[in-house]
């Protein structure tokens, strides 16, 4: 590409591309004077970080930093390193520090306190414009060129951009190029993954194939439509050969909640899913609680289900059917239906949510592309690629706006 009749003071210091949650962190955070632009080609910036932890806005999670390690499965230990230096403690000082005080959950979620992900997205957005990031929207990046050495003269001046960004008929030289943008989760906030193939086709980066992760899980002869909104808290599920624990909810279409979405994208259609709705006890140890106590028990066997074991009342009567039948009059052979159903329910996978559905996406630039200390790409330097871009998602409760930010701290360098 020629660009030897662009002038020096076309060249921008450096322009993010994507106004997602890394690409405003790294906005954000890097206060270095020149010529800066971020391109988003929405509406509107950060559209995806209203909808983080249902518009309250999981900002990370508390406890120490190396458990945050295997909660972004095999490449983990490969970001563990930036995880470290830019940890859950850095991202709650720098939230204060942009004037968004943060609480924490009895469940150790930390959030803004005033629980608006609004807030976080307009303190974002106003310590970019304070630190001299331009921001113009509805522009789309549709290619990147590596233009020739000197750009600015053969008398070697030292204004030497790393690439040239395309935007319909419009070239836009820079120094540094961020590439913040997203993966394909909710492609109507603008990460729809058109991205990749232009990653593909103009640096040669290899893409690590994508699906949903963090998604909902239908399943055959799903019976519990009309109970959407009853969360399980305390659910351990077994399916396609991993295990998850924690909350269920149900849903008009399927299971969700954070026990769900943790296993979604290990699961397949024809997958058995096995829930277990009472973790803490042994199969005996209930069979034992119901013969104990059903000499006398007046209660139909559902309702004392529900009531001796903490579980959802409406829920329990659906799962073992006849709550009209009272425990005291159950057979063994009974009485162990009702702990099977309770410890060991049983229902064939027939799909997960797509990405309309999906939180986050499983994927995307692959690691060994990237200095993972820098996040800079290797074989093209000055340019950068950071957040959900990158082949890594995390699980629930805060990790992948975690990964989001340190990311964009250790690209700002």
């Amino acid at each position: 590409m020629d660009t030897g009749n662009q002038r020096k003071n076309d060249i921008y210091d450096c322009i993010i591309a994507g106004g997602g949650a890394s690409g405003l962190f790294f906005a954000a955070g890097e206060s270095s004077p020149g010529r800066k632009l971020i391109l988003e080609k929405t509406s509107r910036p950060g559209q995806k970080l209203l909808m983080t932890g249902n518009g309250m806005c999981n900002i990370t999670h508390a406890g120490s930093i190396k458990d945050f390690v295997a909660k972004y499965g095999e490449n983990g230990k490969l970001i563990r390193t930036i995880l470290y230096k830019h940890s859950n403690l850095e991202l709650m000082d720098f939230m204060e520090s942009i004037g968004v005080p943060v609480t924490e959950r009895e469940d150790g979620k930390i959030f803004p306190s005033s629980l608006k992900a609004s807030d976080v997205l307009s303190a974002l957005l106003d310590r970019a414009k304070l630190n001299g990031w331009e921001i113009k929207t509805g522009i789309e990046v549709t290619g990147i060129s590596i233009p020739d050495a000197d750009v600015s003269g053969r008398s070697g001046a030292t204004a030497v951009p790393a690439c040239a960004v395309l935007t319909g008929n419009v070239c836009l030289l820079t120094k540094k190029l961020v590439i913040s943008t997203g993966g394909q989760s909710y492609p109507a906030t603008g990460s729809d993954g058109s991205f990749f193939s232009v990653l593909k086709r103009d640096l040669g980066l290899s893409i690590v194939p994508t699906h949903p992760a963090l998604a909902p899980v239908y399943v055959q002869d799903y019976g519990f439509s009309d109970l959407s909104g009853i969360s399980l808290q305390d659910t351990a599920i077994r399916c396609g050969g991993f295990d998850a624990r924690g909350p269920v909810l149900l849903t008009h279409k399927g299971f969700s909640g954070p026990a769900i979405l943790r296993i979604s994208e290990h699961v397949k259609p024809g997958d058995e899913m096995i829930l277990d709705l009472l973790p803490d006890l042994r199969p005996e140890d209930v069979l034992g609680r119901l013969m104990h106590d059903q000499p006398g028990c007046s209660q139909g066997a559902a309702n004392y289900a529900a009531s001796s074991f903490g579980l959802p009342k409406a829920f329990v009567n659906r799962l073992l059917g006849e709550p009209q039948k009272k425990l005291s009059s159950l057979t063994k052979n009974e009485l162990q239906d009702i702990v099977r159903r309770l410890t060991e329910s049983r229902c064939s996978v027939s799909g997960t949510g797509g990405w309309n559905d999906a939180m986050v996406t499983a994927g995307g630039v692959a690691l060994g592309e990237a200095d993972l200390r820098t996040m800079e790409l290797k074989d093209h330097p000055g340019i950068y690629v950071i957040g959900e871009a990158l082949d890594v998602n995390g699980d629930t409760g805060g990790y992948n706006l975690q990964f989001a930010f340190s990311s964009a701290m250790a690209a700002i360098g």
